[in-house]
């Protein structure tokens, strides 16, 4: 019985029944890792070439000599150089080289053999010597290996070996040289016929240049005068557009980044269309007023994409166009004066306000403030001057229908660009005499109040102001003339609504003038 050092008694371990006792080890012993098998891999095949398969010729050479002592002592000499096969099989003998018997032997009796195998060409060559005569036999078979190729533009090459299957071999020949020209034929019409069909789709291409020798076209598709006028307006931005970022957002102006450093490219992926189409997509969607999924298919883009360029382009003419045509000093105006205005010799500018329906804002407060009691519709209303001779100098924001035409007016800017001087021809309607700057008159038609009707005397200035005062009517109408602005104006364009108006009006400028001065 065991016992501890402190005089426990301590139990005997037990095994279970069948189990073995385990030695348990302090050093961990790493097993040895089994050599790799040997593994046979067989040397890698060659591959011959698929149309044209020839392999090294085997040289072959037995020579049997037997020598007879009965023949006188004669030199025999026969040349044979046999060369390598060429590409098409073919291997050919000349009598340069030398078999000579040993020179203690005589002249045989018995034949000597020679014999010259290839592959592809095998030649056999038997020489017979004997007291008096040699005689050499020759005789080639030539056996071509070539792949057979399925196109109908290659030939199989010519293995004949007599007359009778060398004619089989050229009618052949002459039976596919027959099919490949009737292809040849075929394909040649196939290429006109597709050549003609893009150059009659190039011709009735959408663009700008399918239209240069139309003016009617590029008037009513652009609202430009001409072709020419067209071009160098696209000139003139042209420089400027190629560093356009294209807007992927609803921000206005302001928030828009400014143009890219020179040198640096368009960012994003590569134009879809060129930039003259682009300049005349945005122009036709101002004046046609045709939607962006017809722009799209018209133009081979999606809508996205229509989109995007509509907005970059509206906004980049915003800022430009405008600048084309500056407030004209006081002298300039003056000095291009029509013989028309030679009662009103002071006249700096003419105003008038106009009104383009929008979609009833979903908000109360909005509908409120964009209700027209003048129109009885949702309307956005901007103030418009022209000068004497019609030329339009100046544009406000839109501003809610609800907003006076003397609001308008007074919050412009229009009042800051008039000097001491100046006379400003309005409606009746315009009641802005007592916010013009000092030195500034008004002249509209006289009212007639409380009285039945209007003297003589006034009735003759209201013609007369009005046979003026209706050119900026017809100013307002040629804006009218972009269909972009037709009929009720969606709430998608709200937030270009302003750009739109304004590239409208001063695109107008680019038509004949208005009044002509005689």
């Amino acid at each position: 019985m065991r016992r501890s050092s402190m005089g426990i008694r301590l139990q005997t371990p037990k095994l279970r029944e069948g189990a073995a006792p385990v030695l348990h080890s302090w050093v961990k012993q790493t097993p040895e890792r089994p050599a790799p098998k040997e593994r046979c891999c067989p040397p890698p095949k060659k591959r011959a070439h698929a149309h044209n398969k020839i392999d090294e010729p085997e040289l072959h050479i037995s020579m049997d000599t037997t020598a007879s002592s009965s023949s006188p002592d004669v030199d025999y000499n026969m040349d044979a150089t046999i060369s390598q096969p060429d590409l098409d099989g073919s291997a050919t003998l000349s009598p340069s080289a030398a078999v000579s018997p040993s020179p203690t032997g005589s002249p045989s009796s018995t034949p000597t053999k020679v014999s010259v195998a290839t592959q592809t060409s095998r030649i056999s060559v038997t020489t017979s010597t004997q007291t008096s005569r040699t005689a050499v036999t020759i005789t080639t078979q030539t056996t071509t290996d070539f792949a057979e190729c399925d196109h109908e533009y290659t030939f199989v090459k010519d293995n004949s070996q007599t007359l009778e299957s060398y004619k089989d071999y050229v009618f052949m020949i002459e039976t596919k040289l027959q099919v490949v020209e009737e292809k040849c034929k075929q394909l040649e019409k196939s290429v006109n016929d597709l050549t003609a069909q893009v150059k009659e789709l190039q011709a009735h291409k959408f663009s700008p240049n399918t239209y240069k020798d139309d003016n009617d076209a590029i008037r009513f598709y652009t609202g430009l005068p001409s072709f020419t006028t067209f071009m160098a307006l696209y000139t003139y931005l042209a420089p400027k557009a190629m560093h356009l970022q294209y807007r992927r957002s609803s921000s206005t102006v302001q928030d828009s980044k400014p143009y890219q450093r020179p040198g640096r490219r368009k960012p994003g992926p590569k134009r879809k269309c060129t930039l003259l189409d682009e300049f005349f997509l945005v122009l036709v969607r101002l004046k046609v007023g045709l939607f962006h999924k017809d722009l799209a298919v018209r133009f081979g883009l999606s809508e996205s994409s229509v989109s995007r360029i509509v907005a970059t382009w509206i906004n980049f003419l915003y800022v430009e166009i405008p600048a084309l045509f500056p407030f004209p000093s006081q002298t300039a105006i003056r000095a291009a004066m029509p013989v028309q205005f030679s009662k009103y010799p002071t006249t700096r500018i003419i105003i008038d306000c106009t009104e383009i329906f929008i979609e009833a804002p979903s908000a109360m407060l909005a509908q409120s403030q964009t209700w027209s009691s003048y129109k009885h519709h949702n309307t956005w209303k901007s103030l418009v001057g022209i000068t004497p001779n019609g030329l339009i100098t100046f544009v406000s924001k839109l501003w809610t229908g609800r907003v006076s035409d003397k609001a308008i007016t007074k919050d412009s800017g229009l009042l800051d660009k008039l000097e001491a001087g100046d006379n400003v021809m309005a409606d009746r309607g315009f009641e802005i005499a007592d916010i013009l700057p000092q030195g500034v008159t008004l002249n509209i038609p006289p009212f007639k109040g409380s009285r039945d009707a209007l003297s003589p005397s006034e009735v003759q200035e209201t013609m007369d102001i009005a046979s003026v005062r209706i050119h900026v009517e017809r100013a307002i109408g040629r804006i009218k003339n972009f269909h972009i602005l037709d009929g009720v104006m969606p709430i998608t364009l709200f937030p270009h609504a302003d750009q739109v108006f304004t590239v409208c009006a001063y695109l107008t400028n680019f038509s004949p003038p208005l009044v002509k001065n005689d």
